[in-house]
């Protein structure tokens, strides 16, 4: 009966310190690159995958320490993740070690080992990570070969020549399209010499301005001579409606030139006129409308 209580109480003894007949690790996975192929002061990637149970968790402690390892070994970076997993915890271990070795023909070389070191409580185990070789190559041969014209050498393929026809191509067409941007605005505002009547109000425009408020006379005659520019012969009151056939644009000018004419006529043929000033001013803002007109913005 005490041999039976003692057996009892050492089993649960054991099952609360969680110590069992399952490994503390379930799965341990080590991957790495091809183990060939390298030359001095190239990188190498090992990643270890670790599963473990019952709560384990790996210290910290026991990774090795970044910096240098040996002489031409050293370990650049080491990053660990961590996550749980049913009841347990998997971790991701990524290792960056650089080799510093010159050999003078291809050596073959040796990535130590180590242990990780998984505890509980006051309980650890290890998990020994093993020794990874690998071979390194020379950068240039020990014994140089010659060919008939010197050394022999092997030199990196030439890269491809760049294709300069597409931005000449594009310099064309953007030349093009300024020089046609150019034209347009230059026709707009009347500045291509053959195209006179592009230019009619802009002129009579500059004429108004220089004139004095006591200049009518001088402002409607400059005005009718715009006018019949324009209409390619002389303009009357009365034939008004052939011009807006002509040129629909100026009709919403309607009845700022019913008044042009009304006010001519009477200074004309009626001696009678409007103040000078006033009747100038808005002779001079008729011609700007048509000047807008003329360059199309109305």
């Amino acid at each position: 009966m005490r041999t039976l209580l003692t057996g009892i109480l050492l089993a649960l003894a054991l099952a609360l310190l969680g110590c069992s007949d399952r490994p503390a690790v379930s799965d341990v996975e080590l991957l790495t690159p091809r183990p060939f192929g390298y030359v001095i002061g190239d990188e190498i990637q090992h990643r270890i995958r670790i599963e473990t149970r019952n709560g384990v968790k790996l210290q910290a402690g026991s990774l090795p320490r970044q910096g240098a390892l040996n002489r031409w070994l050293n370990l650049n970076d080491i990053k660990v993740e961590e996550s749980r997993a049913d009841g347990g915890f998997h971790y991701t271990i990524d290792l960056t070690y650089q080799v510093f070795y010159a050999p003078n023909e291809v050596k073959m070389l040796t990535i130590p080992g180590f242990n990780l070191v998984l505890g509980q409580g006051d309980k650890t185990a290890e998990q020994a990570v093993p020794a990874w070789p690998f071979t390194l190559s020379p950068l240039r041969e020990l014994a140089i070969r010659l060919d008939d014209t010197g050394e022999y050498k092997r030199p990196d393929a030439m890269p491809p020549a760049l294709r300069t026809d597409g931005p000449v191509l594009g310099l064309l067409v953007a030349g093009l399209i300024a020089v046609a941007s150019g034209a347009g605005l230059a026709y707009l505002y009347g500045y291509l010499p053959g195209l006179p009547r592009r230019s009619i109000f802009k002129r009579a425009g500059g004429k108004l301005a220089r004139l004095s408020g006591q200049e009518l006379e001088q402002g409607l005659t400059v005005f009718h001579e715009a006018l019949n520019a324009l209409n390619r012969q002389p303009l009357f009151k009365h034939k008004l409606a052939g011009f807006y056939r002509q040129h629909p644009q100026y009709r919403q000018l309607g009845d700022q030139l019913d008044w042009f004419f009304n006010c001519s006529n009477r200074y004309f043929f009626a001696g009678e006129a409007e103040p000078g000033p006033e009747a100038l001013g808005r002779l001079r803002k008729l011609c700007a409308a048509c000047r807008e007109i003329e360059r199309g913005s109305k």
